[in-house]
């Protein structure tokens, strides 16, 4: 028997290579003395009474594994396995021997491939066989099993596994040598059958055959990896793998399916049989891991940090809110509503406070009696806005706190209010984490007192008294009543004026001034003293100053200018001064008195009827057509000869009703409606000329004017 399974290991080249047969598609036929594929549990005898094994109750479902040391193996043994199956009599009962001490394990499955038509069969090559000859096991002779049947199923189609042996070819099949025969049951029996083995060695069956392309095949390489998983596929028995072969399995150009194992009931089976995850499919599962552990730390640090922003919010109480004060016109003022932000967390999250504490204009209880009231914000580095409307609800002031310091008031009235203080992150470090505004209405009433003052308290008579009025809110000239004839106030720097003539005669003593302004009324008292008047007394008419032009005595077109309204003040650059270059005489001297036949007892107390008393002043020119000047800026109103004791006559307006009037002239240097400057040549005198300064009627001392005696005239 030793020799047989010799001469059969060295002469599996000589054997004859069955030329390769199609065969015909049929069901696999089970035989009765096939031997079933070996289990775990006990082994049933078999019909001809031989013990066989039977396939695994629940096998999974084989995967192809990426091992070119496997795949090589598989290439080597497969046709030694065929050619022992082919070459064993199929009447001739297996022998078995009994096992060694050592358990048993069956070999791994040679699962069917299926077969590529009309391709040859590669030649088997004795350099394997060689090699993988020493490989197996030295074992009792295997029973030789029956010649397989048909193929049972078409390529890719699985027979189901039973518990006889598929049915044999019609055809003979090339004899083994018994040591093929041998070494295929001595790999049906290797520990690497059964289900204890590890399952990378499970993965890799010694029968099957894998080409090149199958391996380089990712698909194919995931079902590989299911192969591993499946534990019971080791059972399944060579004649049902050897059924499912062909007799000269030819390489396939491309790679061959793996047969699928038996579908099972089992839901273990089940899960088993469910693929494994690809490299995206691993990544992606991977990464949705990764991205709920994250969700899990950002809700942690969520729940940590809302606990931190709930504390922190709660500690921003309103003792953190800004203290503004505000003060107008020296009243301190309430706020009416307010809206801070109070930071919690950093510039990002703060809280809000925000509260309407009165809806209506808080109203003032004294009156504003300045024209520029003041605004005191403090602090003062916060951003002001400033809006102030009359009754009419015209806005009269808009702009900052700091621009209404120049505001001035054009009139008196009741005026609301509205100012909104702004804390921006612009502001000073110790409040720039603090923003808001806070509002401030009121309503107050501005009753401005214009100032009312007597310029000249005392003055003496033919001179001028002066009254001045500050700006007034109501923008009306302000009135003056009195014994006292005056042209009324006109505009001056600072508010208005009035120019009080004092006539020579004018009762001396106290005299009551009445001045009304925006409302308001004062009394002024204004003290006049006599005048030192000179007077001549002739024993003949013929003796008296002649041309002579009394008050009462001036031409209608000279009467008709002194009622006209005045200009504006032109004296104020320059003053007056005295309208000959040269040196004059003054026969006539204002308020002096001629009289006619008085008495010596009359003269000497200066007490009589009959005299005359000069209003103006004649004046007589060292030198005859001597050239006059224009004593202060005017405007000339008349220029012309009047004819008579007038000759050519010229009126200049000096503004404020004060007018000089010149008689007695030969020539005239200027017209009517020229404005004329001082010491402007005005024109040529004659023998005698008499110069008369007027405020509108009433004639003062021209003089006091020239010389710059008169102090009424010097307030403009």
């Amino acid at each position: 028997m030793e020799e047989d399974k010799k001469s059969t290991a060295v002469q599996p080249e000589e054997a004859p290579k069955p030329k390769p047969r199609r065969r015909k598609a049929a069901s696999p036929q089970p035989a009765a003395d096939t031997p079933p594929a070996p289990t775990d549990s006990a082994e049933p005898p078999a019909a001809d009474g031989q013990t066989t094994k039977k396939p695994a109750a629940s096998p999974k479902k084989p995967r192809a594994k990426k091992n070119t040391k496997t795949t090589k193996t598989a290439k080597s043994k497969t046709p030694k396995a065929a050619k022992t199956a082919k070459e064993a009599p199929a009447d001739e009962p297996p022998e078995r021997k009994a096992p060694a001490q050592e358990s048993p394990v069956p070999a791994a499955p040679e699962l069917a491939e299926p077969k590529s038509e009309n391709k040859p069969e590669p030649p088997e090559t004795p350099a394997r066989e060689d090699a993988a000859a020493p490989t197996v096991p030295d074992v009792p002779s295997t029973p030789e099993l029956p010649e397989p049947a048909e193929k049972a199923e078409p390529a890719g189609t699985e027979p189901e596994p039973t518990a006889d042996a598929p049915a044999v070819d019609d055809t003979p099949a090339a004899e083994a040598p018994p040591e093929a025969a041998a070494a295929d049951t001595a790999v049906t029996d290797t520990p690497e059958q059964t289900g204890d083995v590890p399952a990378e060695d499970a993965a890799e069956p010694s029968g099957l055959v894998f080409s090149d392309d199958l391996a380089n095949d990712k698909a194919l390489a995931a079902e590989a990896a299911r192969m591993a998983n499946i534990s019971r596929t080791a059972q399944l028995s060579i004649a049902q793998i050897m059924a499912g072969l062909e007799e000269d399995p030819a390489p396939s150009a491309g790679p061959a399916p793996a047969p699928e194992a038996p579908q099972h009931n089992s839901a273990a089976d089940d899960e088993d049989d469910e693929p494994q995850d690809t490299i995206p499919q691993a990544l992606g599962r991977g990464v949705f891991g990764m991205f709920k552990w994250l969700l899990l730390v950002v809700l942690f640090v969520l729940i940590i940090a809302g606990g931190g922003v709930a504390w922190l919010y709660r500690s921003a109480t309103p003792d953190m809110l800004p203290e503004v004060k505000v003060t107008f016109d020296g009243q301190e003022l309430a706020p009416t509503a307010y809206k801070w932000h109070v930071p919690v967390v950093g510039s990002f999250f703060r809280r809000t406070y925000a509260e309407t504490l009165n809806s209506s204009p808080v109203v003032l209880e004294d009156a504003i009696s300045d024209a520029s009231p003041d605004i005191i914000v403090t602090p003062s580095d916060y951003s002001t806005q400033l809006t102030i409307t009359d009754a009419d609800k015209e806005t009269v002031y808009e702009g900052s706190a700091t621009g209404f310091r120049s505001y001035l008031f054009a009139e008196n009235g009741t005026f609301d209010a509205k100012l909104v203080v702004t804390a921006s992150d612009s502001a000073a470090e110790d409040r720039s984490s603090v923003t808001g505004t806070e509002t401030w209405q009121f309503r107050f009433t501005v009753s401005i007192k214009p100032s009312i003052t007597l310029c000249t308290p005392t003055v003496q008579q033919g001179s001028v008294a002066a009254v001045r009025v500050g700006s007034t809110m109501s923008r009306t000239e302000p009135t003056l009543t009195g014994p006292l004839e005056s042209t009324g106030f006109v505009r001056a720097a600072n508010g208005w004026i009035c120019y009080l003539p004092i006539p020579w005669n004018a009762e001396t003593g106290n005299t009551e001034l009445t001045v009304t302004a925006d409302g308001y009324t004062e009394t002024l008292t204004l003290s006049v003293r006599a005048a030192a008047y000179s007077y001549k007394d002739y024993s003949a008419k013929s003796q008296l100053t002649s041309p002579y032009i009394g008050a009462d005595d001036a031409p209608d077109a000279v009467r008709r200018l002194l009622t006209a309204d005045g200009g504006e003040i032109q004296w104020a650059t320059g003053g007056f001064v005295q309208p000959f270059l040269d040196s004059f005489d003054t026969p006539l001297l204002y308020g002096m008195t001629e009289y006619v036949g008085r008495s010596y007892s009359e003269r000497s107390t200066n007490y009589g009827y009959g005299g005359r008393t000069s209003t103006n002043v004649v004046i007589k020119p060292k030198k005859s057509k001597d050239s006059m000047i224009v004593p202060a800026s005017g405007h000339v109103l008349l220029a012309e000869d009047l004819g008579g004791n007038y000759g050519y006559t010229v009126v200049i307006d000096h503004g404020a009703g004060l007018r000089s009037i010149f008689y007695g002239l030969t020539a005239l240097n200027v017209e009517a409606g020229d404005d004329v400057k001082q010491g402007q040549l005005l024109g040529t005198s004659g023998r005698t000329v008499v110069a008369e300064l007027r405020i509108g009627t009433v004639p003062i001392n021209p003089l006091l004017v020239w010389r710059g005696q008169c102090d009424g005239l010097k307030y403009y």
